[in-house]
Order: C-alpha cells, then sequence, then structure tokens
C-alpha cells in the first residue's frame, strides 16, 4: 500500500461528512483547494442530484468532479463531460415503484430533469419545508406529483428514496423492499435508498479512478453513513467520520473528528498535506 502522501484522488461523502449543517466550513474550504493547487483530484460523491452539488463544487474549484445520485451519474470537471449514467431499466424501475408505492410512504424518483413524488399526505413536516423551499427557489427543473405510478415516466431514473419521520414506516419499507429481494442502503435513519443493479458510491469512485489512471491504493474517501460503505471499500484510505455509524467506522483505516469540527479538512492537513492544522480558520 502506498503512503498516505501519494494520494492523488480525494471522493467525499457531502451530508455529515463534507457539510456541517451550515455549509462547507472554511478550513474544508482551504485544505480542498490546496489540493487542487497541487493537483489533487477531488470529487464530491453523494445521493443528491447533479444540479444540487454544482454550488458546493464551485466554491471548491472549477476542477472538482461531481458524482450525483449515489453513483448514478458521474460528470468530471472542468471538461464538463457526463462519463457515465447507470439508470434503472424500465421494468425494474416499475417494479420498485410500485414496492414503494403500496407502503404508502412517501417517496421521490429522480430524473436529470424532473423529481417525481408520491404520496405527499405521508409526507414529515421537514421535508415538507424542504420541498416548499425548492419550489420557491427553483432549486430544482421540475417536479411533478402523481396520484398513481402509473402516471410517471419511467425511462431515465436514477434513484428512488423514501423518507419518514417514523421509524417505524422506515422498517416497513425496508422489510417490503426485502421481501420483494430489493437491495437498498440509507444516508440517515429517515430514508431508504435504492439504486440500479450495479450503481452506488463504490463503483463510481472505482469508475472515476480508470478514467484519471489512478488506482485504487491512491484513493481516499471520507463517508458517516451506510450507503457510504461501498464509497469507502473503494479507496486504498478509507476514512470515516466520528459522527458516522459504526458499520462504517469497521471498515475505514482512519476515522476523522466530526463533521462539525472541519473533520475532513483536519484529516486533509495532517495526513495528505503533511502540515499542520491552521488555527485561524
Amino acid at each position: 500500500m502506498c503512503e498516505l502522501s501519494s494520494v492523488r484522488l480525494i471522493c467525499m461523502d457531502m451530508d455529515g461528512t463534507l457539510l456541517d449543517g451550515k455549509g462547507i466550513p472554511p478550513l474544508n474550504l482551504t485544505a480542498l483547494r490546496e489540493c487542487d493547487r497541487r493537483g489533487i483530484r477531488l470529487a464530491l460523491v453523494s445521493g443528491r442530484n447533479f444540479r444540487f452539488l454544482t454550488d458546493s463544487a464551485s466554491q471548491i474549484g472549477p476542477n472538482v468532479s461531481i458524482v450525483s445520485a449515489n453513483g448514478a451519474r458521474i460528470d468530471v470537471m472542468p471538461e464538463k463531460e457526463c462519463i457515465y449514467e447507470g439508470t434503472f431499466d424500465e421494468a425494474y424501475a416499475r417494479f420498485v415503484c410500485d414496492a414503494l408505492f403500496e407502503t404508502g410512504v412517501y417517496f421521490e424518483l429522480y430524473t436529470e430533469s424532473t423529481n417525481y413524488v408520491f404520496n405527499t399526505e405521508r409526507i414529515s413536516k421537514i421535508h415538507k419545508r424542504s420541498l416548499e423551499n425548492y419550489l420557491k427557489n427553483k432549486q430544482i427543473l421540475g417536479l411533478e406529483f402523481p396520484e398513481d405510478p402509473g402516471r410517471a415516466v419511467f425511462r431515465g431514473i436514477y434513484k428512488y428514496v423514501a423518507f419518514s419521520d417514523d421509524p417505524e414506516m422506515i422498517a416497513r419499507v425496508k422489510a417490503r423492499l426485502d421481501e420483494a429481494g430489493i437491495a437498498h442502503s440509507s444516508s440517515w435513519w429517515d430514508n431508504v435508498e435504492v439504486m440500479a443493479p450495479g450503481v452506488g458510491k463504490g463503483q463510481a469512485v472505482e469508475r472515476l479512478g480508470r478514467y484519471f489512471g489512478i488506482s485504487r491504493s491512491d484513493v481516499m474517501a471520507f463517508g458517516d453513513q451506510t450507503n457510504d460503505l461501498s464509497l469507502l471499500r473503494a479507496a486504498g484510505w478509507p476514512v470515516a467520520m466520528q459522527n458516522g455509524v459504526d458499520e462504517v467506522k469497521r471498515v475505514a483505516r482512519i476515522v476523522a473528528p466530526p463533521n462539525t469540527e472541519s473533520g475532513v479538512g483536519q484529516v486533509i492537513f495532517r495526513y495528505v498535506l503533511e502540515t499542520d492544522v491552521p488555527e485561524n480558520l
């Protein structure tokens, strides 16, 4: 295994990892910009849509690649080239949608231009506020609210995600998916995510590494939840956040300070840039 000083690609989850709840902390930004200056490749790897991630990437610099929808889409920057899309087969997309719809849970179906939203009567207060904010600020290209799955478009689907503030509902959703043989993960206790077969954060990092000609041993990855497990396993230097779940920490070689303490920046300064962590940020 190569030394940490040979890291050539750093891949980061967003929520609970790079972000501290308010945005990207100054210490994280400073560390990442210095990596960019030294020629180290950077990638945001998130369950969010591409559109959501462009603002965060631009804060860091023009060379940050974007892995969106848990690896269903990979955009290489600054070329602005989409090098991969892993969308659902139409029949399987309908199968997953029907299974989620049957549970009565609030869920969303992601495509490049539209998010289809189902079972809105079961939406939690926090997600209702988020949805209203997206509509108000036009942060989503389009929203559709079908009354039944048959009205949705099942081509070009990146991801399904169900949300509930009721742990029993989340458990029922997982049980229904397990019963149907549908693989799933979570980015937090209140959601369940479903990707197309063969799609995931780890597979995306492998694809990105091949594109840049960077071996696994020279990749560092940061994550905190179960949907980050494949991400960390695809990296020679997996880093779990202290605020992350134990399952993620067990596969890590380094445990970073919490996201609220700029853990990503602290690890990069100490282990990759090999310099003291700035105290004035």
